[in-house]
């Protein structure tokens, strides 16, 4: 039995390697910018009940009917002249109320602005930073903002990237592979909740920024701009490399366990998740999520200690 899992192991991994290097090839070689446009936006109809989270990426939102829970539109437009009972948030968009609008949460736009019509409704806060930089968007991917995810100058700094990513694995796993197996295992148990926190938590990063850089004195903004973008940065990198550890536990035969075999883990997470970051379009948005995820799961396991942030200091 050992010996067919570890056949399948070393099998497996060569095949990863093929379709990274073929998604490598067909990035290149696809030098000419796709046409854009095309993409429908998600629509909820207005005799429709959303239960769940409403979740746009990459798409506008028409939402007529009713969600009963977040709605969330990344890089698109949100319409909504219907009812939100819970938090409105847009990055890299705008929000358009309608005169039947009534959302009970908050707004919170960042990259866009809040236009709403007459008899509109919102209970809660009104929030918007119409000049943050869409980078925040992904923190570490802002060198591909702006490029045509099917020209070759994209393929190779997504490649470059996934290089650099796998120089940061390899340190954070020799150094703190069993924090970071705490991380991983949020992951893995809750992939949904730490998504939303992540996202809430890069909202609330530009915002901070654009709060500081707006009000805050050069001499006292200045370090706490510093303070802030080194947190945001070690959370991004702390919890994407948990989210390569919390793939590859689930792709590795037999699945032994994340604190078994980190290392290997987290080289074919990476792999995988790789493979999905060279293949245009399906991999920018992929790894957003990979971001956001990764920044939840870092809160919420505090790094890995799984105790309050500042303990020591009480």
């Amino acid at each position: 039995m050992t010996t067919f899992a570890t056949k399948r192991r070393h099998s497996a991994v060569p095949g990863l390697l093929a379709c990274f290097c073929v998604a490598v090839a067909a990035g290149c070689a696809a030098a000419d910018p796709a046409p854009e446009g095309g993409r429908a936006a998600v629509v909820v109809e207005a005799d429709a009940v959303m239960r769940d989270q409403v979740v746009a990426l990459g798409r506008d939102l028409e939402l007529r009917g009713e969600a009963r829970s977040d709605v969330v539109v990344l890089s698109g437009d949100a319409r909504i002249d219907g009812t939100v009972a819970g938090d409105v948030i847009v990055l890299g968009g705008d929000v358009h109320l309608g005169p039947p609008a009534r959302l009970r949460g908050d707004v919170f736009v960042l990259g866009g602005e809040v236009n709403a019509g007459s008899g509109a409704a919102v209970e809660g806060r009104t929030v918007a930073y119409p000049r943050a930089p869409s980078s925040w968007l992904v923190l570490a991917e802002g060198p591909l903002l702006g490029r045509s995810p099917l020209s070759s100058a994209a393929a190779l700094l997504n490649l470059a990237l996934l290089l650099a990513w796998l120089l940061v694995s390899v340190v954070l796993v020799w150094g703190f592979d069993s924090s970071l197996t705490v991380t991983a295992q949020s992951v893995l148990e809750r992939p949904f909740r730490n998504f939303f926190a992540g996202l809430v938590a890069v909202l609330a990063v530009g915002l901070t920024f654009g709060l500081l850089t707006a009000t805050a004195p050069a001499l006292v903004g200045a370090p706490l701009l510093v303070v802030c973008a080194a947190a945001a940065i070690v959370c991004k990198l702390w919890g994407t490399v948990a989210v390569f550890m919390a793939v590859g536990t689930r792709l590795l035969p037999n699945r032994p366990g994340i604190a078994s075999r980190p290392m290997a883990a987290v080289f074919v997470g990476l792999l995988a998740l790789g493979v999905v970051k060279m293949t245009p379009y399906l991999g920018g948005w992929t790894w957003t999520i990979v971001t956001c995820v990764g920044i939840g799961a870092a809160l919420d396991s505090r790094l890995g200690r799984r105790e309050p942030w500042f303990d020591g200091l009480t």
